[in-house]
C-alpha cells in the first residue's frame, strides 16, 4: 500500500490552490484532483514521530522532504518521488526512485 506522511493532504491542497488561483488549473480539475487524493488508498502517518529524524535532515532537505524521507527510513521502504536532488541530498539512508 502506498504510504505517506500526513502532511501530503495539506501540501497537494496548498497546490491545487495556488494553481487554481492563479487560472493554471480550472477549478473543477481542481476539485476533482482534490476528490482523487481523498478516494486514493494512501496509508497516512503522523509525523509527529519523524520530527527528529526531520530536524537531523534539515541541512540537506526541506522539512517537508525529509518527513517523507524520514517515514521511508522507519518503514524500511522505497521513497519514490520524481526530485532527482532529493535522492542525492546527503545522509539520506532509504532507497529511492526517481520517477522520470
Amino acid at each position: 500500500m502506498l504510504t505517506a506522511p500526513e502532511v501530503i493532504d495539506l501540501e497537494v491542497a496548498s497546490v491545487l490552490r495556488r494553481a487554481a488561483a492563479s487560472g493554471r488549473l480550472p477549478d473543477r480539475r481542481a476539485d476533482l484532483a482534490w476528490n482523487d487524493l481523498i478516494d486514493l488508498p494512501l496509508r497516512r502517518a503522523g509525523h509527529r514521530p519523524l520530527l527528529r529524524r526531520c530536524w537531523e535532515l534539515r541541512h540537506t532537505v526541506t522539512s517537508y522532504d525529509a518527513a517523507y524521507v524520514a517515514l521511508a527510513e522507519a518503514l524500511d521502504i522505497v521513497l519514490v518521488t520524481a526530485d532527482a536532488r532529493l535522492s542525492r541530498a546527503p545522509g539520506i539512508t532509504c532507497e529511492v526512485e526517481v520517477l522520470r
